[in-house]
């Protein structure tokens, strides 16, 4: 009798869990018990299904490989992003052979891609794609990457930028949000249950308002702003490591203090942590620094609410935009504190001047 199969759909052709532990299944209902580990069970499971040597072995086979060899090695808001993308691309490609797929395909994916409304998306996923390609190049089972010279779809720079007195705003509604006032997944606000006491500010509100006005401040990304902790703050300005890979040396950056900035970090210092943390910004309900999508969470609940109130949303990388058009406008280099290589990314996505002022000639 053939034994009862849990089968995820998110697991490769053939694996299965079962007590605990993934199993690889054969074609004569053997079944060959992997790990309990599923990073490790996927591993094995290259080994027995898929070591990818032939180009006959199919694209489901070479994606495998790539989640199992390169995916690790990048940093975890990286792999989050790519697993859920990689999954897009097995549905598209997973029956081809590697060999099989032609620039046309690529260039027909885009198409429907940006007939869904996700052209941006499309893009991302291309650039994964072509990395997976490169990879099979190196791996001998391919000769060639049929993504190179694909034109991508357009994409329009993101130009929202945001004013002073809006974001003033903002923190000041952020600061003063009370229990119970964030709005719904829909936008609605909440219903206030009668004799509940709503008049606790939220902590967690002070949190996003400090960690934003930083981020503001310094010009740096939100992932690099909840990675602060005390021995970020140093005497000659704030240090930051930023964390751009698993296997990148980090972009160490020192930002200058200034007055604003020092008072925005001090009351980081003020916020409640657990003893013996030294994080700058602490969830209060896991007593653990923040995740990038756990935050991302609060900071989509308090921008409903903020839009529930009349406002414009905006994203929290806007803010970031916001730090680096205001550092070119007083004329500085702001790479030396965006941490970026060359200027090429801080004017194509960051610089978000309507108008960019000149002086004469003579």
């Amino acid at each position: 009798m053939a034994r009862p199969r849990t089968r995820d759909r998110d697991l490769p052709p053939r694996m299965y869990r079962k007590n605990g532990a993934y199993y690889y299944v054969t074609h004569q209902n053997k079944w060959i018990r992997l790990s309990d580990n599923l990073e490790e069970a996927k591993r094995r499971w290259v080994e027995i299904e898929a070591p990818c040597r032939l180009p006959t072995q199919g694209m489901l086979a070479v994606f495998n490989r790539y989640a199992v060899e390169v995916l690790p090695k990048k940093s975890k808001s990286t792999r989050d992003e790519q697993n859920r993308q990689i999954k897009l691309l097995e549905a598209a490609f997973g029956d081809f052979r590697p060999d099989e797929i032609k620039p046309l395909h690529i260039a027909q994916y885009l198409d429907t891609r940006a007939e869904q409304g996700g052209a941006v998306s499309g893009n991302r996923e291309k650039a994964l794609l072509s990395h997976v390609f490169t990879q099979a190049m190196r791996w001998g089972i391919i000769d060639t990457n049929p993504c190179r010279g694909v034109t991508r779809n357009r994409e329009r720079p993101r130009d929202r930028y945001v004013e002073d007195g809006e974001l003033a705003r903002f923190l000041e509604f952020c600061r003063t949000l009370k229990h119970g006032m964030l709005a719904d997944r829909k936008g609605k606000p909440p219903v206030m249950t009668e004799g509940k006491a709503y008049a606790g500010n939220l902590m967690s509100g002070e949190v996003v308002a400090t960690a934003l006005e930083i981020a503001y401040l310094a010009a740096q990304r939100q992932q690099d702003v909840l990675q602060l902790t005390l021995d970020s703050i140093r005497e000659d300005g704030l240090f930051i490591q930023q964390l751009k890979g698993k296997d990148r040396k980090p972009v160490k950056v020192l930002v200058g203090w200034a007055p604003r900035l020092s008072e925005a970090v001090g009351r980081a210092q003020k916020l409640s942590r657990p003893k013996g943390s030294r994080y700058l910004f602490v969830s209060s309900r896991t007593g653990q620094p923040y995740t990038p999508s756990g935050f991302k969470s609060l900071v989509q609940k308090i921008q409903r609410a903020w839009e529930s109130a009349g406002n414009e949303r905006f994203h929290f990388h806007d803010v970031r935009a916001k730090g680096t058009t205001d550092l070119l406008d007083q004329g500085v280099d702001a790479k030396n504190t965006t941490g970026h290589a060359n200027d090429a990314i801080v004017h194509a996505v960051y610089d978000r001047r309507a108008v960019r002022k000149g002086v004469a000639v003579k």
